[in-house]
């Protein structure tokens, strides 16, 4: 851990002293997360959302069922079956790869303005290669393979569940690098920013509309046929469910812990701010066995600067108590990094 450390610290005074290396750094490592992304993004969605063929459907009796994925993507599958719907031969994946692209454009442009630059720009980085990748998966025939396996097209529910892994991935490593995949990720982030909350409930909220409406499109082009939108409705409601999960599992930045430190240390409030752009609320204590003097601190961080945080203050005073809690919301100035 220490060689670990003395490394980290060579490489950052490096960097403080070479800026433009720093950008083009930080940028490049940007496009790397921009990419992981969206392959993992379009991996789930032509393998698991996309129904198999009708003849590998037919070897197992399963009846062709379409999971909903919402946002852009779950725009472009309503687009997809209301042209199918309206007689027009288009192949769905066609609709979706070039309409997933189509749709973000004015996404994008908001979020140019409204949340930054490098985050647009990778975000438009994340949304081409999705789309690239979408009709790459498709065309090669590795989506069909993967689709059409025994284990995939028997079993719906794992179907939705690996589809849900696989998206929730994809937004939350967008969202550790900063950016995003695009679609109603951009509206959910720019809420999450502006609220300084979490980015999963949101998502569940926008796309339920996207699900029903796909599911009463469905309904009304073969009424006879009233349980699949049913079973439409459900299963995607759930992978709604999952993927959001995921993505306020892994992407931590809004996530809030309040840390209550109790020491003897009375330069322990200059410690803590000098090196966490956090204000520190603190109080004048006494022990009940010591009757030693004591201040006590309180302190709102994120939850990726908890363990520096306690690391610091257990340096500074080995014998300090911490207690370290969880916050659903927090109202007032609080500093979080902004985007670029």
């Amino acid at each position: 851990m220490n060689t670990y450390k003395k490394i980290s610290k060579k490489i950052n005074n490096f960097f403080y002293d070479h800026i433009i290396l720093k950008n083009i750094v930080h940028n490049f490592v940007g496009v790397i997360f921009a990419l992981v992304a969206a392959f993992i993004f379009a991996f789930g969605f032509t393998c698991f959302t996309t129904p198999a063929s009708a003849e590998a459907l037919e070897k197992v009796g399963m009846v062709q069922f379409t999971l909903v994925t919402g946002g852009v993507s779950g725009l472009t599958q309503n687009i997809a079956l209301v042209l199918n719907t309206a007689g027009v031969n288009v192949a769905p994946t066609t609709v979706q790869s070039i309409g997933y692209f189509v749709i973000n454009i004015p996404l994008l442009v908001f979020s140019f303005f409204k949340i930054g630059k490098r985050f647009s720009i990778l975000t438009l980085v994340n949304v081409a290669a999705s789309s690239l990748f979408i009709a790459l998966l498709s065309r090669t025939g590795f989506a069909e393979a993967i689709a059409s396996s025994k284990l995939i097209i028997s079993n719906i529910l794992v179907r939705v569940l690996f589809a849900a892994v696989c998206t929730g991935v994809g937004s939350a490593i967008a969202f550790k690098g900063d950016i995003s995949c695009g679609g109603i990720d951009i509206v959910t982030y720019y809420f999450a920013l502006r609220k300084s909350t979490t980015v999963g409930k949101y998502n569940i909220v926008i796309n339920a509309f996207i699900v029903g409406f796909y599911s009463l499109i469905l309904l009304a082009s073969n009424p006879s046929e009233f349980d699949i939108p049913i079973f439409s409705i459900i299963f995607s409601i759930l992978y709604l469910f999952v993927c959001a999960l995921v993505v306020d599992a892994i992407h931590v930045r809004n996530k809030k812990i309040q840390i209550e430190l109790i020491t003897e240390l009375q330069a322990m409030p200059e410690v803590l701010m000098a090196n966490f752009p956090h204000g520190i609320t603190l109080s004048k204590a006494k022990g009940a066995y010591s009757h030693n003097d004591k201040l006590m601190l309180w302190m709102v961080v994120s939850s990726n600067e908890v363990k520096s945080v306690v690391a610091l203050a257990r340096r500074a005073d080995p014998h300090a108590f911490i207690v370290i809690t969880p916050l659903a919301q927090v109202y007032g100035n609080f500093f979080i990094k902004p985007i670029q």
